[in-house]
């Protein structure tokens, strides 16, 4: 099966976030939206409300009057709204492109240092208020060891959080494998002709925060990793 072969055709290059995630709501959407999901036994996808978690980067959907979630296989991809995401190894990544060979992915990690070192207000320690940040981000949402979280409950909690920071990084994704989209990080992958690589990257002038141009990486180490 070519890589990626269930993604869908539309895909958005950088979409512009028009809210802030939060403590209390640590979600990639304002609100869950209506979204198609795809995988191999399910050639004509499946719709429902999806949004995806930065807690735990998987697919979060609207059952009813609950929040749930499910691992899915690699190659699974929900299409919301104009967004794309993948399930890369267990994560829901949001896809930025994608070749025969290869795919370029986001991932975002909540920053839990950046979370924890916030100052206090209200004459409590930074250290306090940030306990607390933590352990609402890490009990949001549904998991599988609790799976009957309310939609509305939790919607009325999403102000009540603090500002979510984000460490956000590119990766290829090229035979099985997730290369953070770093000049060290490509020519540190296991097998490859690094001399060879570097004249590559030379010839190409490849720029690492450039879609196209880690398409065209991504399509060198296929090609080199047979």
């Amino acid at each position: 099966m070519l890589l990626g072969a269930v993604l869908f055709t539309a895909i958005t290059i950088g979409k512009a976030q028009s809210y802030t995630p939060t403590t209390t709501w640590p979600y990639y959407y304002r609100d869950f939206e209506q979204g198609t999901l795809k995988t191999s036994a399910l050639e004509e996808g499946k719709e429902g409300l999806y949004n995806i978690s930065y807690r735990d980067k998987r697919l979060h959907f609207i059952e009813g009057e609950f929040v749930r979630t499910t691992l899915l296989p690699d190659f699974a991809a929900v299409q919301i709204g104009n967004d794309v995401f993948q399930s890369v190894n267990g994560f829901m990544l949001k896809v930025l492109g994608k070749s025969e060979k290869c795919l370029i992915v986001e991932d975002s990690d909540i920053d839990y240092v950046a979370l924890n070192n916030t100052g206090g207000a209200y004459g409590s320690s930074s250290t306090t208020i940030g306990t607390m940040a933590l352990s609402s981000a890490e009990g949001i949402g549904a998991t599988n060891s609790s799976n009957n979280i309310n939609h509305m409950e939790l919607k009325l909690s999403k102000e009540n959080g603090k500002q979510l920071p984000l460490i956000v990084k590119k990766y290829i994704v090229v035979k099985g494998m997730r290369i953070y989209a770093t000049k060290r990080d490509f020519l540190d992958v296991p097998g490859l002709d690094r001399d060879k690589a570097k004249a590559f990257l030379k010839q190409n002038k490849i720029k690492w925060n450039n879609v196209q141009s880690l398409l065209l990486a991504g399509d060198f180490l296929a090609d080199e990793l047979q």
